[in-house]
């Protein structure tokens, strides 16, 4: 079994975010300057390795980020893949078909021009034109209705 060198280890998102929260605190205990803050905080956005973090820490005192080193059984495990979701269920227990974008539109695209069409043919047979506001609700109906029909 080959040991692991620490110095080479690559870093990921949640060391970094572990290393800036400790340079945060040394900044704010006044160990370092704004200017070196920014300087090690850049260094460490560009840090690749452990060694690249750990030289960031050197003069340092705690805290420190932990840079956990995984033993060679957990570093070639892989990771369990999570269950599958439980299908959606319809009213009678059989499993529900999929919604496709596409049938979540159609009430839409319908309701609008019947709602404009029904005001309009409302107002032009009575001669006001008040009538047109009612174009809204007769769409809202109209897609209402329709979604009612393709649930059912």
């Amino acid at each position: 079994m080959t040991k692991l060198d620490k110095s080479t280890l690559r870093i990921g998102d949640d060391e970094r975010e572990e290393a800036l929260e400790a340079l945060t605190t040394h900044s704010r205990q006044g160990r370092l300057t704004i200017d070196e803050y920014g300087d090690r905080a850049e260094a460490l956005n560009e840090a690749r390795t452990q060694a690249d973090i750990e030289a960031l820490f050197k003069d340092l005192p705690e805290p420190r980020p932990s840079l956990t080193v995984p033993t060679p059984d957990t570093a070639l495990t892989p990771a369990p893949h999570p269950a599958a979701p439980e299908p959606r269920r319809g009213p009678l227990g059989l499993p529900d078909r999929p919604t496709r974008a596409t049938d979540r539109f159609a009430g839409t695209f319908l309701g609008v021009p019947v709602g404009a069409v029904a005001a309009a043919g409302v107002s032009y047979a009575t001669g006001n034109w008040l009538f047109m506001f009612l174009a809204a609700p007769i769409a809202f109906a109209a897609d209402r209705l329709s979604r009612r029909g393709r649930k059912g």
